[in-house]
């Protein structure tokens, strides 16, 4: 047997696919816990055009989901789905879906409507200032 610090066994598939495992494992929990908790407090300012009356927008870099359900009237909801973190993306008429495991929630109200979740996403308040809104 070599003393040779260099010196390594062969890889031999079983090893590769652990090691790929593990990195992918590190990588999603990594993922599903630092989107819920990358939130620093701070306000996040974001343009109101584009966002239709009973429509929605989401700002995936802020981490969030921002309705008009009337005229003039703003609700902010995180972005981060209850059941494992995962952000929710996926806009399809009055739900927003998450893509890890199907759950969807209302537009209106953050609420859940069809599991694995159970939770409702959180609301965010939200200020008007001419063509921004101001989301604490």
């Amino acid at each position: 047997m070599s003393t040779d610090p260099f010196t390594t066994a062969p890889v031999t598939r079983r090893t590769a696919l652990a090691g790929a495992c593990t990195v992918c494992a590190v990588a999603v929990t990594g993922c599903a816990t630092g989107q819920a908790s990358q939130d620093d407090g701070r306000p996040v300012r974001v343009p109101r055009a584009g966002i239709d009356i009973g429509g929605a927008a989401v700002f995936p870099e802020h981490r969030i989901v921002v309705t008009q359900p009337s005229d003039g009237v703003y609700r902010v909801f995180s972005a981060v789905c209850t059941h494992q973190g995962c952000a929710v993306t996926d806009l399809d008429d009055d739900v927003v879906k998450c893509p890890c495991h199907g759950s969807k929630f209302r537009l209106a109200d953050g609420s859940v409507v069809k599991g694995p979740a159970r939770r409702p996403l959180p609301e965010r308040t939200v200020t008007v200032e001419g063509n921004i809104l101001t989301i604490t």
